[in-house]
């Protein structure tokens, strides 16, 4: 059963997702057709444009680089992996040769000699990945809000997700500060440090995996990178692979609160295609507050939400489908919440919650 999903940066609201049964065989009973639906209501709302490029890193990694990711994160246990996709081994060696350009969100180049030795990361979805890929001693700072691994309990914390302690970070002599929004850029370049700030994987999940790739990059462990970076990869295709045959799957609507859901352009929304779930918020670009009249048109098969309770009690909501049928699932934001390296997980929990009787 999903858990719950929260997606948060200065500029996105949280969110999660799950997933719904699909096939031939057995597709849920569709709802009666809705009367036409109201428009939803817009919120305003930014997108980020990500620029990553998809291209394989070489044994020798060309002097530039191109962007970057981000999330943020909460509290729950580990879950296992679904459906763990064997991944070959190298055929060659990986290497980073010294000097090495990053491009930033703001188009400026950042160079590095040498693997940063001190790291404050001001990102979970960083830190994960750094520590995933076996460099996670050089991270000395985070925000109060990076919760895994079990490590980084004992790294110290610089403030919140958006209260930083410039003072202490300054003290701690980084030689790299990483940050996924802008806020305190210009006020730690002042003071002297070396400030990369990275666009977020809002958009495409498969994105990821170059970010993965680019840390291995930065760190000098592109081995480990690539591993990580193939495995995801994989096992994003696996899914793709066993629900290609499928035109589509059932009606889905996520609520991340107050009725605020993800539609377009948005790391979710691209999860809802590829398990091939039909949002009915397909006219909302980014996030959009949806009305309860427009809910209750078009009738989802399937609710994820963060609350299931408040849509579950609500006389407004009570001729729903996923209210009759008990198939609200309760958002999970451990992993959907992170554009890191567990995000797969979440991924495939939706999977198997939405079609068990494909992915076993």
């Amino acid at each position: 059963m999903i858990k719950k999903i929260l997606l948060s940066s200065s500029l996105t609201i949280a969110f999660v997702l799950a997933t719904a049964a699909c096939s031939s065989a057995a597709v849920p009973k569709n709802p009666d057709p809705a009367a036409p639906a109201s428009p939803p209501i817009p919120a305003p709302s930014k997108t980020y444009h990500q620029l990553l490029p998809a291209t394989p890193i070489a044994t020798a990694m060309p002097a530039t680089i191109l962007r970057e990711m981000e999330s943020v994160d909460k509290k729950r246990k580990v879950r296992n992996q679904y459906f763990p996709v064997p991944v070959p081994e190298p055929t060659q060696t990986l290497v980073t040769e010294f000097p090495i350009t990053i491009i930033d969100r703001n188009g400026e180049e950042i160079v590095f000699n040498q693997p940063p030795e001190r790291i404050v990361a001001y990102d979970a979805a960083a830190v994960e990945t750094i520590f995933k890929i076996g460099q996670g001693h050089r991270i000395i700072g985070t925000h109060s809000w990076v919760s895994y691994p079990a490590e980084v309990a004992d790294i110290e914390k610089v403030g919140d997700a958006f209260n930083m302690n410039i003072e202490r970070i300054v003290a701690l002599e980084p030689d790299l500060v990483f940050l996924f929004y802008p806020t305190f850029k210009e006020e730690l370049e002042k003071a002297g440090l070396t400030v990369l700030l990275l666009e977020s994987v809002d958009d495409d999940l498969m994105k990821m995996a170059n970010t993965f790739r680019i840390w291995g990059q930065i760190t000098g462990s592109p081995n480990e990178a690539e591993l990580l970076a193939k495995n995801f990869e994989n096992r994003v295709e696996k899914i793709n692979s066993v629900l290609s045959s499928y035109h589509s799957g059932p009606s889905v609507f996520q609520d991340v609160g107050d009725l605020w859901t993800p539609g377009n352009n948005t790391l979710m929304g691209n999860v809802f295609d590829l398990l091939k779930l039909q949002n009915i918020a397909y006219d909302v670009d980014n996030y959009g507050q949806l009305s309860p009249e427009v809910i209750i048109d078009r009738n989802p098969q399937f609710i994820i939400s963060s609350n299931p309770e408040l849509i579950y009690t609500n006389p407004a909501f009570q001729s729903l489908l996923p209210v009759q049928n008990e198939s609200i699932f309760k958002a999970n934001d451990e992993y959907l919440g992170i554009s890191g390296p567990r995000f797969i997980l979440g991924v495939e929990e939706l999977a198997f919650e939405f079609y068990p009787g494909l992915f076993k």
